[in-house]
């Protein structure tokens, strides 16, 4: 079984890989968002070696922002029920006046999923996804990623529960911390 998982071109030049395994899917993942976040990076910042900039509090956040995107593309691509995901940041201080209120990035992934309805098969997947791409992530060189069990939090969500307000869709509806679409079905 292969699987097509890289942005779109419109949104980024990177190369678009095929897979034919999870551990294939997880790599390709991080290494499609290390090219993605050094993308958004100066011109001289670019060729830095790795390790540096994943000291630096914009790449990270670069690099989280991109492995939620290949991430979606992956799980929209396994199961045709997935009709839009959404990144969220379970941390966010709306009232915060700076961007120094947080010194730390949160490193977990926190996308809320719309389905046309729920599936353990979903939620299976979900969990291999996240084991394979945390054992490739902790080949990153930097501590910060060495020590984590899990880096995916995705929580299924219906039109349903949009509508009736429960749980986590009630954030779609949010006016300070509202999730940013990062992948919809046409």
């Amino acid at each position: 079984m292969y699987q097509d998982i890289s942005v779109p071109e419109s949104e980024s030049q990177v190369e678009r890989k095929q897979v034919s395994s999870l551990m294939e899917a997880a790599e390709t993942i991080r290494e499609n968002a290390i090219d993605l976040a050094r993308e958004k990076m100066s011109f001289y910042e670019q060729e830095a070696e790795l390790a540096i900039l994943l000291e630096r509090r914009n790449f990270v956040e670069y690099f989280k922002y991109a492995l939620a995107q290949e991430v979606a593309q992956v799980i929209a691509t396994y199961d045709q029920r997935v009709q839009a995901v959404y990144l969220f940041e379970e941390t966010a201080n709306p009232d915060a006046g700076t961007e120094d209120y947080l010194s730390v990035v949160d490193l977990t992934v926190h996308l809320l999923v719309k389905v046309t309805s729920a599936s353990a098969a979903l939620e299976a997947f979900v969990a291999s996804v996240d084991r394979a791409l945390t054992e490739v992530l902790h080949e990153l060189p930097s501590n910060r990623f060495a020590k984590r069990t899990s880096y995916l939090n995705v929580i299924p969500i219906t039109e349903t529960d949009i509508e009736e307000g429960r749980g986590y869709a009630v954030l779609l509806s949010s006016i300070y911390a509202r999730p940013l679409r990062i992948w919809e079905r046409e």
